[in-house]
């Protein structure tokens, strides 16, 4: 009857002559009763019962890992899936959280703004720069990927990055056959080559497709001409190849941009095409500052057909002129 003591007592010494040997694990609750194992390695089996992933993988972690693992993570169980409730591990269910228009926005977004690396000794990450008034669209990404968002260039500039295999592999499995830009398509490779996966290529671009959602919110611009005040969508790019299927399919055309070192820019005027992009972005949502841009296009066109930039500035309607490009200018 005394056994629980002499347990106890032994497993006091075997901590204090042998802690640095031992790791603490704990399994999931039964009954609200809890099970403490020590042992010298910890082989943690983790079942991911999503469609990237369907095999059990088990790793074997030394004692001083599996200790920082335990002491910063918390695992559950929820209804057979894996959850790791720590920020930067992805949250990913059964079925996958993004529909088909989040991953055609995302691929848009890697080929405009992203990056697929592997390093020298073979660690695959991936990483992401925006502008920091663009934090939702890189919340976005993390909430479905996990991940981490850090603050790049003083203030200005916010990079989201992760090297997690779930979110890693659930993220190229999303954008696999939706990503146009050839640079980012050979990075893709030789991440597709490491995980054993084959790399797709895109079908023709059309315009129900949230590929442009995305590229516009990496590499688009909106801005009003202080002459005439027309409004314009452009992007650009070093080559035009990205840039012609945009012009077949939403209009615009194509010039050498002279200030900015001989690239190219996609670039729409006309009312027409800009009222259809209008509509496109509509179902097809833009997730940066950007977006807020988007939404003050109908006013400023039928305020322009007022003549309110034109009237006397003391009129009520001139002030409400005033009003939307302030807005305009500050992305409100």
């Amino acid at each position: 009857q005394w056994w629980p003591l002499n347990f106890i007592f032994n497993l006091n010494l075997l901590q204090q002559t042998m802690s640095e040997e031992f790791v603490l694990y704990l399994l999931g609750t039964i009954n609200m009763s809890y099970m403490i194992l020590y042992t010298v390695m910890v082989k943690i089996t983790l079942i991911y019962d999503n469609s990237q992933v369907t095999n059990a993988h088990s790793t074997q972690v030394g004692t001083s890992e599996a200790m920082r693992l335990l002491n910063k993570s918390h695992h559950t169980m929820d209804g057979g899936n894996f959850i790791h409730n720590k920020n930067s591990t992805p949250n990913i269910p059964t079925k996958n959280k993004a529909d088909t228009r989040f991953k055609q926005w995302l691929a848009g977004l890697m080929d405009g703004d992203g990056s697929f690396l592997l390093s020298k000794k073979g660690y695959a990450s991936l990483e992401m720069t925006m502008d920091i008034r663009d934090e939702y669209a890189l919340q976005s990404m993390k909430n479905v990927y996990g991940g981490s968002i850090k603050l790049r260039s003083g203030v200005s500039a916010l990079r989201y990055r992760t090297h997690h295999k779930v979110g890693l592999t659930t993220l190229i499995n999303d954008v696999n056959g939706e990503m146009r830009n050839p640079n980012r398509l050979m990075q893709l490779n030789a991440i597709c080559v490491k995980y054993d996966m084959t790399l797709k290529l895109p079908d023709k671009l059309t315009w129900n497709n949230g590929w442009l959602a995305g590229f516009f919110d990496a590499d688009g611009t909106m801005t009003i001409n202080s002459t005439n005040w027309q409004l314009s969508i452009s992007a650009g790019q070093k080559t035009y190849d990205m840039l012609t299927p945009l012009v077949e399919t939403y209009g615009g055309y194509i010039y050498v941009d002279r200030g900015g070192y001989g690239s190219f820019k996609w670039y729409v005027t006309k009312k027409e095409d800009m009222t259809k992009l209008i509509e496109y972005f509509k179902k097809y949502p833009s997730r940066s500052a950007k977006k807020n841009r988007l939404h003050l296009v109908p006013k400023i066109y039928e305020l322009k057909t007022m003549k309110a930039h034109l009237v006397s500035e003391d009129t009520l309607l001139a002030k409400s002129w005033k009003i939307i490009m302030k807005k305009w200018e500050n992305y409100e």
